[in-house]
């Protein structure tokens, strides 16, 4: 039976979903979020929990479904903003300084927000003076709320003052803390210095504040290397990972819901990728039946996945792109053609993604990445064109070294190795190993962060993720896709 729907911006949007969960629809995003394992530590009732992840890969999405759901248990929420955090005179003070102001600045907000999120209206507010302790600060709150009797409240807020009063509890939600991130010296220093602000306040004697922060990868990873004092924090860190089982549930959770199906992300989980991807069917063709080689009759899903970096963004961009390739061309079910003509863009535009993700660390990344094009000699053999030995990627980049300079913005040393553990922490690189079958097996960095170790070669091999590939050498859609080595729909890259 044809679909009775065409591809236009709306119904794209509807069907796969937005780029950021801000944009989202609240309903929409409690009726199709994925659950993961990430989400249900994040929802443990501890003191502080450090949500860690890539751009793009769903922290926010995550933190936010998080909030939404606090309204529904007993704690009261409250979200600060980057702009909620700014210190005047950070530059002049010292670290345990700023960690001060941090307290302050936060203690300052819970109250506000507190008051505000609880229908109650003070007149003193600004001149409330902070206390010294979370303990304090959650008692001046519980004072105010337990003075006020019937009024004109919403039932909601009614509701939220009793599970205050009977619990006392207030969740913190602190995202972009890395909004305009430049890895320098002193920033790494205020992520530091807030994060240790978080933890001072959430873990005093009788603290009932519960604190939640979402940060970038690779700015906890120059803050975790930087800081003596992290190793107390490694606890509270949740690492947002994905696999490519998981990702191709959370498209499929999306589109299932578009036609109305009453499934939960629960349905997936135990469900084989072929089973799952059959939710794609009344949306695009089941196979890659275009061209030839070892793609052509592919499960769609493996093509999918295999120029995914394990990100369900990625996968929401590329199918929006196909789908407005569909639209373009009239099409009902986007077509293993329509899918094959954006390829160039999508590649395109994750290179542009990881420029602008991680030049504020290496500022001439863009010099780094489009220097790694395959050579005269590996472009003569398909299955080595995009494939490095430890040795063969440490040449490479010793021979990028000698026409270009490259600096890290934090000062550290920048070699060959440097650089390559660079490139496998950004993702543009990703660890190759052969299964005891001989089939081949990929390793990304939130998996294995000491793979890529400049004292020691564990002997795996480096492969130039398959998405990046139509950028950095413009080849016919199949000469590239002839590049990749397929693996069946049941591996993890």
């Amino acid at each position: 039976m044809e679909n009775k729907f065409q591809f236009d911006d709306l119904t794209i949007q509807q069907m796969f979903g937005t780029d950021s969960a801000e944009d989202d629809d609240p309903e929409r995003l409690r009726a199709y979020f994925f659950k993961n394992r990430a989400y249900q530590n994040i929802r443990q009732p501890l003191p502080l929990r450090i949500l860690v992840g890539h751009k793009g890969i769903g922290k926010s999405a995550l933190l936010r479904m998080s909030f939404l759901e606090d309204k529904e248990d007993d704690v009261l929420p409250l979200r600060l903003q980057p702009n909620d955090l700014v210190i005047s005179s950070a530059i002049k003070q010292t670290f345990v300084e700023k960690i001060e102001s941090y307290k302050h600045l936060i203690s300052r907000r819970i109250y506000e927000r507190s008051l505000d999120k609880l229908g109650i209206f003070d007149e003193e507010a600004d001149k409330y003076k902070i206390q010294e302790t979370a303990k304090s600060l959650i008692a001046a709150i519980y004072d105010k709320v337990v003075k006020i009797s019937g009024g004109d409240a919403e039932a909601e807020t009614i509701r939220l003052r009793e599970r205050f009063v009977s619990n006392r509890i207030v969740r913190i939600y602190i995202d972009v803390v890395d909004r305009g991130w430049s890895a320098s010296k002193e920033d790494i220093n205020n992520i530091s210095a807030l994060i240790n602000a978080a933890r001072d306040l959430s873990n005093e004697d009788g603290s009932t504040i519960q604190v939640r922060i979402g940060l970038r990868s690779d700015a906890y990873f120059l803050y975790r290397t930087s800081d003596e004092s992290t190793d107390k924090i490694e606890g509270n860190v949740i690492r947002l990972t994905w696999t490519r089982h998981d990702v191709l549930a959370v498209m499929a959770l999306r589109v299932a819901h578009f036609f109305g199906k009453n499934v939960k992300e629960s349905d997936f989980k135990h469900r084989h990728q072929r089973e799952i991807s059959r939710e794609l069917d009344p949306v695009i063709e089941k196979n890659f039946s275009v061209g030839k080689g070892h793609w052509d009759g592919a499960p769609i899903s493996v093509v999918l996945l295999s120029l995914n970096r394990n990100r369900p963004r990625d996968l929401i961009k590329l199918l929006t792109e196909a789908g407005k390739e569909a639209y373009r061309n009239d099409h009902s079910i986007i077509t293993a053609n329509d899918l094959e003509k954006v390829f160039a863009n999508y590649s395109h535009g994750r290179i542009t993604d990881l420029i602008l993700e991680f030049k504020s660390e290496l500022p001439d990344i863009e010099k780094l990445i489009y220097n790694m094009t395959p050579s005269s000699k590996q472009n003569r053999d398909r299955h080595k064109r995009w494939l490095y030995t430890t040795d063969e990627l440490v040449l490479k980049i010793k021979n990028i070294l000698q026409s270009h300079n490259f600096y890290f913005t934090n000062g550290s040393a920048v070699s060959a190795k440097s650089l390559a553990e660079f490139l496998y922490k950004i993702d543009f690189l990703i660890a190759r190993s052969e299964s005891d079958t001989g089939s081949p097996e990929w390793t990304h960095f939130d998996q294995n962060r000491m793979l890529q170790s400049q004292f020691v070669d564990f002997g795996y091999k480096w492969e130039v993720h398959p998405a990046y590939r139509w950028a950095l050498q413009p080849k016919s859609v199949h000469e590239i896709l002839d590049s990749i080595a397929r693996e069946d729909e049941f591996g993890s890259r």
